[in-house]
């Protein structure tokens, strides 16, 4: 159990240390996008979108779907995981206590919070 509990702590510290991967599990939240869209949504080059794709992808965080086409190249759309939905939710709840006490915590600190979900 405490080798589960320490594995899941890591993975959600190097998920808060990248901005973009953050970014991407909310852009899925709203609705799942291929590589492009994410790329073009968030105003990502294709190497952040692909190292924060293969993160997420690996600790289950979104789940890769092959869309079917008869020709040309696959189609890949992302949509969000349980576990990426369950950490925007605890986040989410995170962010609005941090909102209520902007006063202890300052205003650049929340604001910074508030930067990634826009």
């Amino acid at each position: 159990m405490l080798t589960i509990c320490k594995y899941t702590i890591c993975m959600i510290m190097e998920l808060l240390k990248h901005k973009d991967y953050l970014r991407i599990l909310m852009a899925l939240e709203r609705k799942p996008l291929r590589f492009t869209e994410i790329q073009k949504t968030l105003g990502l080059n294709p190497v952040q979108v692909d190292r924060a794709l293969t993160f997420l992808r690996k600790g289950l965080w979104i789940i890769p779907k092959t869309l079917p086409t008869e020709k040309g190249p696959i189609r890949v759309e992302y949509s969000l995981g349980k576990r990426g939905a369950a950490f925007l939710a605890s986040f989410e709840s995170f962010r609005a206590q941090a909102e209520r006490h902007e006063a202890e915590l300052g205003k650049s600190e929340v604001a910074e919070l508030q930067g990634l979900s826009r």
